[in-house]
C-alpha cells in the first residue's frame, strides 16, 4: 500500500511538471499559464486528497460497513488465548453487523480464561444464543459469502485458525499494534492503528461515527478492553480515549462491573507475589522475573505481574516469563521510555510498544531469559 502511495506521488508531480512546462512553451501568454499552474495545483490536491483520504478513520468506516452490506454472513475471531481487547472487539464488531441485520458469529479458541468473566455473562443472555462458535464449527460453514473480520492482531502465527482466513472470500484486519509482517492477501483491507490505545478504541470509534445502537454489556466489553491496554488510562490515554470512554459509559457500561472482572484468584495473586519477589533488576530500568505457577492460567498471572512490576520506582519496563506445557510466556509491560515491542520482535513476539508479549516453543526458560537478556541488550545499542 506504501509503494503504491509513493508510485502515485511521483507519478502525479511528473504529470504536473510536464503539463506547466508544455503550458509555458505553448503559451507565451502569462494570464494563460498561470490558469494552467492554477489547474495542475488543484489536480493535484485532488489526486492527493483521494489517497491518503484511504488513511482517515473515516474512510476505515465506510470502507468496512461496505464490505459488511455485501456478505451475507460474517466470521469475527481475535487471536489465540482471547485478551479483553479482542474479545471486546468482536463484540463491537457484532454489535455492528446487527446494525445491518447481517448474520455473524464470534468464533472462540479454547482458551478464553483471561475473558472467561464477561463471556459467561454474555452466555447468560438470549441475545447472544448461538453467536459464539468454535473454529471447526466455523470451518465446516464457510462459503463464498462470507466475510472474516480479524481483531486485534494482524500475525497470522497467533491467529487461531488461519485456515479459516484461507477459505474466506474477503479477510478485514482491523489492529492497533505496530505494523509487522502479515500474510493478508489483500492490503487494502489492513486497518492497523498504532496511535490507538486498544483495538476496542478504534472499533467503538466506527459504532459512534455509524450511529449504531450498542447494549450496556457490549459498551462494557468494549470499555474493559480499552482499561486493561491503558492500564486504567494511565498509559496511551488522551482526549480522545476519554471521549470513547464517555461514549460508552453513555450507551451504559458501568465502571463497577468492569472492576469486577478483573479480580483475581488467590492462585494468581500468589503467582503474583511470588514474581514480584523474583525479580532482577538487569539494565536501564528494565527488570526480569519468573512467575511460577503450575496451572493453564498462568500467562494470566504472568501479565497481571507484569504490570505489578511497573509499579515499583525506579523500573521503567517488565519482563516476566512463565512455563506450561513447553510453551514459555513471555509478558513486557513499559512506561513512555522503552520500546517493549521492540524488544520482544527480537525474539518472534509482538505487540505495542508498552505491552507485548511472546510465546516461544520447546525452548527452556534458562534459555529464553538469555535470549531475552541479549534483546535487551541489542535494543539499548540500537537507541543510544
Amino acid at each position: 500500500m506504501k509503494q503504491k502511495y509513493v508510485v502515485l506521488k511521483y507519478f502525479t508531480l511528473a504529470a504536473a511538471v510536464c503539463f506547466v512546462t508544455i503550458s509555458a512553451v505553448l503559451s507565451p501568454n502569462i494570464i494563460i499559464f498561470v490558469m494552467c499552474s492554477l489547474i495542475t495545483a488543484v489536480l493535484i490536491s485532488v489526486v492527493f486528497i483521494s489517497v491518503f483520504d484511504e488513511k482517515t478513520d473515516e474512510y476505515m468506516t465506510k470502507k468496512i460497513l461496505n464490505d459488511i452490506k455485501h456478505f451475507e454472513n460474517v466470521y469475527l475471531m481475535g487471536h489465540k488465548r482471547a485478551d479483553f481487547d479482542s474479545f471486546g472487539a468482536c463484540i463491537g464488531m457484532y454489535a455492528l453487523c446487527r446494525q445491518y441485520d447481517k448474520r455473524a458469529n464470534i468464533i472462540l479458541g479454547e482458551d478464553i480464561l483471561a475473558v472467561k468473566e464477561i463471556y459467561n455473562k454474555f452466555l447468560c443472555c438470549n441475545n447472544y444464543k448461538n453467536v459464539f462458535i468454535t473454529s471447526a464449527e466455523a470451518n465446516k460453514k464457510i462459503n463464498n459469502n462470507t466475510l472474516v473480520i480479524l481483531c486485534d492482531t494482524h500475525t497470522l502465527s497467533i491467529v487461531d485458525n488461519v485456515e479459516i482466513l484461507n477459505k474466506a472470500k474477503k479477510v478485514i484486519v482491523i489492529d492497533h499494534h505496530k505494523e509487522s509482517e502479515c500474510h493478508i492477501k489483500n492490503e487494502e483491507d489492513i486497518f492497523i492503528k498504532p496511535n490507538f490505545s486498544s483495538t476496542c478504541e478504534i472499533v467503538a470509534l466506527m459504532l459512534k461515527q455509524s450511529a449504531s445502537k450498542i447494549y450496556a454489556l457490549e459498551a462494557e466489553a468494549l470499555l474493559a478492553g480499552i482499561v486493561v491496554d491503558t492500564k486504567n488510562f494511565a498509559f496511551n490515554s488522551g482526549e480522545s480515549v476519554f471521549l470513547t470512554a464517555a461514549y460508552l459509559c453513555k450507551n451504559g457500561a458501568q465502571i463497577n462491573n468492569i472492576r469486577l472482572l478483573f479480580k483475581n484468584s488467590i492462585n494468581i495473586e500468589k503467582a503474583k507475589a511470588n514474581a514480584v519477589e523474583n525479580s532482577k533488576m538487569y539494565k536501564n530500568g528494565i527488570i526480569f522475573s519468573f512467575c511460577n505457577l503450575k496451572s493453564k492460567d498462568v500467562y494470566v498471572a504472568c501479565a497481571i505481574a507484569a504490570d505489578e512490576l511497573l509499579d515499583i520506582r525506579g523500573v521503567e519496563a517488565s519482563i516476566v516469563m512463565c512455563e506450561y506445557e513447553n510453551v514459555v510466556f513471555v509478558s513486557a509491560r513499559s512506561g513512555e521510555n522503552i520500546d517493549v515491542e521492540s524488544i520482544l520482535k527480537k525474539v518472534g513476539g509482538g505487540g505495542h510498544c508498552t505491552m507485548a508479549g511472546a510465546q516461544i516453543n520447546n525452548t527452556d526458560i534458562n534459555k529464553v531469559y538469555e535470549m531475552l537478556k541479549n534483546a535487551v541488550d541489542e535494543y539499548l545499542a540500537e537507541v543510544k
